[in-house]
């Protein structure tokens, strides 16, 4: 794990398909990583939506898309400029 101070963010996306790309991409060029996850809704609201949809007799996923995730990918300052040339030129 990196420390705060000494790391870039580099991604942030919704997309599991541009997490991946980028990390295969970093890890073909040997550039350390820190990938970390996020539920906009957090463990007590997905908690309280599944009890609502239960109560409900709902299915949860029944019309409705994938649970979002964010995923933010961080390198070291010192790799940054080298991961944004890889990445997006």
């Amino acid at each position: 794990m990196m420390f705060v101070g000494f790391r870039k963010r580099i991604l942030v996306d919704t997309s599991s398909e541009e997490a991946r790309r980028v990390t295969n991409i970093l890890d073909e060029h040997k550039i350390k990583y820190e990938l970390r996850t996020k539920r906009p809704r957090g463990s007590v609201g997905t908690a309280l939506d599944a009890r609502a949809y239960g109560r409900g007799n709902i299915s949860m996923y029944k019309g409705a898309g994938q649970p979002l995730f964010v995923y933010m990918i961080f390198v070291r300052r010192k790799d940054f400029v080298r991961a944004k040339k890889l990445l997006y030129s």
